[in-house]
């Protein structure tokens, strides 16, 4: 069995290719698996709905939603501290046994050849490493093979194309999800060997998320003046709250519906906050203005040399009635389409885990200090770029240097992950990280006469890879150590 599987900020799904089609791994009835975290000393590690069930009221500061979008932030409860990588592992595994459980209920061998996850557009080599490690040992004694790292409008993309395939086609996809709201330029090229090519792809941290908090900003306006009650800083007030708001977005999305009633328990009383189609859509304008904007951008840069003639709408958030709207009326020559909002991502990770190819680029680009003029400007660094945005994957590079003094046994250089396309870039430049560090460990006897090159490789997934020898052909023990993932 191959899987695709999309992590996502609320659920999290599953799918293999069963009769040339992409089929969800999930038990009858259920929508995905709640991308949710809880612990407690007496119920233990929770996951799933388990979670969201086990943390309401005053046991919701146990629980840990949101988890792809802080990545970099452990969770302290109680006694135990749990790292974003335990936390995401969990998941994971939850997402692996439900596939099984629900593949043997279909008669489908549950042996896992292989797993294709898709990530965000804009995860760089850290958030893409720690998500293939997580998979990889989310099954205490067993290796889970990852076979690629696909982002996710390039599967939604691959997913729409797999039910109407049209040589030359351009679609620019649009996914609202529940943090992200990523935009990508995908065409269909029989001249290739991939048959897909990412033309471009972008990212904003932005998604239903964002919708809730406005909307839960709002109800608790409302509600506040119905009740004469402090709310703030009551975690469980607040987390009922959250919930109506969710249930409420929801409700708005069904286009037979103009009013919802939030519905929250306050000092054993039950308010309503009826919410319009109409104030949603104007508290949160602002946001949908954003995504749209990202769009524009992609579509104006790219429309005087391809034709575009489809904006394709995936991600739960895409459900939303102002979505299909609002890019409508902004792209009138555009056929707008909403195609399985909640699952084209991963099924469109299923069907490149079957082998759909895909030619994609360079999200970012990766260099290493250097002098800009170590003669005239000695104390001047900038970021050489050695791999560059816009490059296609896999892309490689090489670097020759020879060692400072005789006998140097160690050799460090730090990489940095930009978001510039130039060949270099200033250090005080916005979107830049220290990611890591390449070491390169010399064979005795080296000296300054010797001539190193130090080859450096990021591969489809979107990983560094680095190998390294000396001018006579001896190999050159190198690594590349990530750095931890900052939160957001």
């Amino acid at each position: 069995m191959i899987l695709g599987i999309d992590f996502g900020t609320s659920f999290s799904q599953s799918a293999t290719m069963f009769m040339d089609q992409p089929m969800l791994l999930l038990p009858p009835g259920e929508y995905g698996v709640p991308s949710a975290f809880y612990y407690d000393s007496d119920c233990g590690i929770l996951v799933g709905q388990d979670a969201l069930d086990a943390g309401q009221g005053y046991n919701v500061a146990n629980l840990r939603t949101e988890i792809k979008m802080e990545l970099g932030q452990p969770f302290q409860v109680e006694d135990r501290t749990f790292s974003p990588q335990e936390m995401v592992s969990e998941i994971y595994k939850t997402v692996i046994m439900r596939a099984r459980q629900a593949a043997k209920t279909r008669m489908i061998d549950d042996t896992i050849e292989r797993v294709v996850i898709s990530v965000p557009a804009k995860f760089g080599v850290q958030q893409r490493s720690m998500r293939k490690e997580c998979v990889e040992n989310c099954i205490p004694g067993e290796k889970i093979r990852v076979a690629e790292i696909i982002k996710e409008p390039v599967a939604a993309a691959l997913a729409y194309f797999n039910t109407q395939i049209e040589n030359g086609k351009c679609i620019l996809v649009y996914d609202l999800g529940g943090g992200t709201c990523d935009i990508a330029l995908v065409q269909a090229d029989k001249e290739l060997r991939e048959y897909y090519k990412v033309i471009d792809s972008d990212m904003l941290y932005l998604g239903g998320r964002d919708w809730d908090r406005e909307l839960s900003s709002y109800i608790t306006k409302e509600l506040k003046k119905k009740s004469r009650s402090k709310i703030e800083g009551n975690a469980a007030v607040e987390e009922k709250i959250r919930r109506a708001a969710v249930a409420v977005k929801h409700q708005l999305s069904d286009p037979m519906r103009s009013m919802s009633n939030a519905r929250i328990e306050l000092n054993s009383r039950i308010h309503t906050v009826p919410v319009s189609r109409e104030k949603f859509d104007e508290i949160t304008r602002p946001l949908l203005q954003r995504s749209l904007d990202c769009l524009k951008r992609m579509y104006d840069k790219y429309a005087g040399e391809y034709r575009i003639d489809e904006i394709i709408c995936v991600g739960g958030s895409s459900n939303m009635r102002q979505v299909e709207e609002n890019v409508s009326a902004l792209f009138p020559s555009c056929t707008v389409r909403i195609y399985e909002p909640e699952h084209a991502v991963v099924y469109g990770a299923a069907i490149f885990a079957e082998g759909a190819g895909v030619q994609d680029i360079a999200q970012f680009s990766y260099g290493v200090e250097t002098h800009d003029d170590l003669v005239n400007k000695p104390n001047h660094l900038i970021i050489e770029h050695f791999i560059r945005k816009g490059d296609l994957l896999p892309a490689s590079a090489s670097k020759r240097f020879r060692p400072i003094r005789d006998g140097m046994r160690f050799v460090y250089f730090p990489v940095y992950e930009t978001s510039s396309e130039e060949r270099s870039c200033e250090k005080t430049e916005p979107d830049i990280r220290l990611i890591g560090k390449l070491q390169l460990q010399l064979p005795e006897g080296t000296g300054t006469t010797d001539v190193l090159t130090c080859s450096i490789h990021l591969n489809t997934q979107g990983l560094l890879e680095v190998v390294a020898a000396n001018q006579r052909g001896e190999q050159v023990s190198a690594s590349f150590e990530l750095n931890g993932i900052e939160a957001i």
